[in-house]
């Protein structure tokens, strides 16, 4: 039986990106989207998920839940789920990008880079989880 919803649960460590990311590529790939509309969707999903390895556990370890399913209205939509501490991406100020790069404060382009290759991008707290929401259609440029 065709799994509507594929999803992939393991634990939050860097050594594990790699199979989210491939899980999601392939998800991708499954449904039609282009060869670089696939990369963007890797670039993306790799910096949320380095976030929440990062941030999430700051004391102990966890898992981090990775939902795919498809709609009409959003195209390929991502959910990440984990059982960390409260904290919300998208709360970042935008990074400073005329700042000459030496001056730039560290931090914030991969929010960034999130906002800007997504069509859209949510993050709600529910149930003592962070699950942050990203949408994708395989349209190129979206503005």
């Amino acid at each position: 039986m065709h799994d509507e919803n594929p999803r992939i649960e393991l634990p939050a460590t860097l050594e594990n990106l790699p199979r989210f990311i491939a899980f999601a590529a392939d998800q991708a790939r499954r449904r039609g989207f282009s060869a670089s509309r696939v990369g963007e969707i890797e670039l993306v999903l790799e910096e949320a998920l380095v976030n929440v390895i990062r941030y999430a556990y700051p004391e102990s370890e966890g898992d981090l839940a990775l939902e795919i399913r498809s709609s009409p209205e959003s195209g390929l939509v991502l959910e990440i789920r984990d059982r960390g501490v409260s904290f919300n991406p998208l709360e970042n100020p935008p990074p400073d990008l005329e700042a000459d790069i030496l001056e730039r404060a560290v931090g914030g382009l991969g929010i960034y880079f999130i906002k800007e290759l997504a069509d859209r991008v949510s993050w709600r707290r529910q149930d003592q989880e962070n699950i942050l929401t990203l949408a994708f259609s395989d349209n190129n440029d979206k503005n």
